[in-house]
């Protein structure tokens, strides 16, 4: 039986037998239908039998777009070092995601074989909500994203996640989050102790095949040894 939570989810099952899953959260006006290409793409990765969940983010007014109500997981204020961040919309929706999690493993997926990811804003809370998670996840992807709540990661990100294995993958050209977000994320993250691993590619902010047969890979590799250690 779906959960309230799972209503307003897509949903793909890879194979009859579930052995892993992934989440994918979409960007700023963007639905979770959005994120097929991302799903239908990962041609490797789906041979592990995997159960894909892209949840719709909530309409809310969003500043930097004139107050127009759309589908975003958090309000953008603008320029955050001077409008600030919409604390309350980010934990709240790092919440519902984390609900989502709880949902999966109750299912009888181990958190451990479970991956998070995303697109810009989406791919930002991906990330946050992974590190603050209370069991210990397989990894998280960001395309396109940026860290948020950066002053309070060291004190809340969660000692279950503590050595998160984290793929990046920007564009050089990124005019909405610049590349340099992305090389800071890097830094601070592997000074924390995780695994990261930036790619830069040649586009602006956009996703490409390229990018997500990278992450296939990489979600291959990390989903498969965690299938094997669960079983």
């Amino acid at each position: 039986m779906r959960t309230a939570q799972q209503q307003d989810c897509i949903e793909v099952y890879t194979r009859p037998e579930l052995y892993a899953s992934t989440f994918w959260l979409h960007g700023l006006g963007a639905t979770g239908t959005d994120m097929d290409s991302f799903i239908t793409h990962m041609h490797q990765s789906r041979e592990l039998g995997l159960h894909h969940l892209a949840p719709n983010a909530g309409l809310r007014r969003v500043t930097v777009r004139g107050g127009m109500p759309m589908r975003a997981w958090f309000d953008i204020k603008g320029d955050p070092a001077e409008a600030g961040e919409d604390v309350e919309g980010i934990r709240e929706n790092a919440a519902r995601i984390h609900t989502l999690l709880d949902d999966e493993c109750a299912r009888g997926i181990p958190s451990t074989c479970i991956l998070l990811g995303g697109f810009s804003q989406g791919a930002s809370l991906a990330l946050f909500s992974a590190l603050r998670y209370s069991q210990p996840l397989a990894g998280a992807v960001m395309f396109a994203g940026e860290l948020l709540l950066e002053d309070t990661l060291q004190a809340e990100r969660h000692p279950a996640n503590a050595t998160l294995p984290i793929l990046l993958l920007h564009g050089s050209n990124d005019e909405n989050t610049p590349i340099e977000l992305a090389r800071h994320a890097r830094d601070r993250l592997t000074e924390l102790g995780h695994p990261v691993e930036l790619v830069e590619y040649e586009l602006g902010h956009e996703v490409s095949l390229e990018q997500i047969t990278r992450m296939d890979e990489w979600a291959f590799s990390l989903l498969q040894q965690a299938i094997k250690q669960s079983a």
